[in-house]
Parts: structure tokens; C-alpha cells; sequence
């Protein structure tokens, strides 16, 4: 799904550290690996404490999410204490997210909008496709639950979410199986998540401005 095989996910207890990984990033799959279901890769920790790792795979048309804490090199950090921030700047890039409804509301769809401009303000219009998105995002509440993945929303995934109504599930799978046909080339990619409780929450956007992978985070409060 999305070009890979296995798709996981670490974050810091401070929510600081985020990565976005798998298998094929680092080497080819080989039939023993498939056959034993078994997927490698290599990561540098940069943080000591308790680490969030999230994996995510897809097995008999149904995603699977599976939770995991690593502890790495000393005490575990605190849990995140984090001030909302809608803007962020990054590989030579400003990012700015605007949310509807603002403030977003625990349990109802929120739409994200990225918008991507050039160190010195000038709208990006040449993003390139990130394992057939323009953008995953994943994201945490400040002590670490409520993981959450998601892509661009284009007009093309509401209407097969609405033709396959009745089987949302199928509905989701459909839409990561695809090949990826870019709609977004900037300045603005949209992407939309349902916050299951409210909190603050840390959104990472994984996303190529320019063909260059850059990871642009901000935290979004969610009112109950």
C-alpha cells in the first residue's frame, strides 16, 4: 500500500523526533523476507527516553495498525507539553496550516490545508509525489495516543468514498491501492483527519517541495 510493503512510524515521548520508514527504503525485499514476514531497517535515535513506534500493513484487504514503545538510552522523557503553532519552517521552506473548523472538533472531520512557499514567500507549485501522495501525515496527542495516517484528499477519493458508502473499510483500501495520480503540485495540498478526543495534538506532514523531502510539523488544539 503506498508503494510499500510495511510502513512504520517513530516518534520521541517528547514528540520532537519523527520518522517515516520502511524495508525497501534501505534494501530490496527478498522472498525470505516475504515469506517470513519479517522487514529491517536501519535508525539513529537522537533522543534517549521512551520512543512511540507505530506500524502499519495491510493483510487480507484490512489495515492494521500495531502500537509499540521502545525505550532508548536513559530515562523516559516527559510527555509532551506543547503551544499551538500553525506555522513551521523547513529545508529552505515555510509551511502554514490553516484547519476548518478552527478550532477542529473532537470527533468530527477536520480539513487541514498546507500551504508551501519559498524562503522568501513565493508559492510552490512544483511538489512532487511522496510513495504516491503528495503528502502522509501522521499524527499524536501530546501524551502520546491517538495515532493517526493520512494522505491528500482529492475530489477522486470523496467520490469513491461515496460510491462505496456502505464499506468505508474497502473504501480506504481502494484508495491506498491506487497508483497515485498527482492532483496537488502546490502551493496548497489538502489533507483530512477525524481527532478521536481532544487535546493538542503534534501534526507531521511528510511532503517534496521541489522534489525535496522535508517534514514540516505544527500542533493543532481539538476542542471536545
Amino acid at each position: 500500500m503506498h508503494e510499500r510493503i510495511l510502513h512504520t512510524f517513530l516518534v520521541s515521548g517528547d514528540l520532537e523526533e519523527f520518522a517515516h520508514t520502511h524495508h525497501e527504503d534501505f534494501a530490496a525485499l527478498s522472498s525470505t523476507d516475504l515469506a517470513e514476514a519479517t522487514f529491517r531497517y536501519p535508525h539513529v535515535f537522537r533522543r534517549a527516553g521512551t520512543h512511540h513506534v507505530v506500524a502499519e500493513f495491510t493483510h487480507r484487504n484490512r489495515t492494521w495498525l500495531k502500537h509499540f514503545e521502545l525505550g532508548v538510552g536513559g530515562p523516559a522523557a516527559d510527555a509532551a507539553s506543547l503551544a499551538p503553532r500553525r506555522e513551521h519552517r523547513a529545508g529552505g521552506f515555510r509551511f502554514a496550516l490553516s484547519v476548518r473548523p478552527d478550532p477542529p472538533v473532537a470527533g468530527e472531520e477536520t480539513e487541514m490545508i498546507c500551504r508551501i512557499e519559498s524562503a522568501d514567500g513565493k508559492p510552490v507549485t512544483d511538489l512532487a509525489m511522496v510513495l504516491g501522495s503528495e503528502v502522509h501525515m501522521a499524527t499524536w496527542r501530546a501524551d502520546g495516543e491517538h495515532f493517526g495516517h493520512a494522505h491528500a484528499w482529492s475530489a477522486e477519493m470523496a467520490a469513491m468514498m461515496a460510491a462505496m458508502a456502505e464499506h468505508t473499510g474497502h473504501a480506504g483500501m481502494a484508495m491506498m491501492a491506487t497508483s497515485g495520480k498527482q492532483t496537488y503540485f502546490g502551493p496548497e495540498v489538502p489533507v483530512r483527519h477525524v481527532f478521536p478526543a481532544a487535546g493538542r495534538y503534534k501534526v507531521f506532514l511528510d511532503l517534496a517541495p521541489s522534489g525535496r523531502r522535508t517534514v514540516a510539523d505544527f500542533v493543532v488544539e481539538v476542542r471536545p
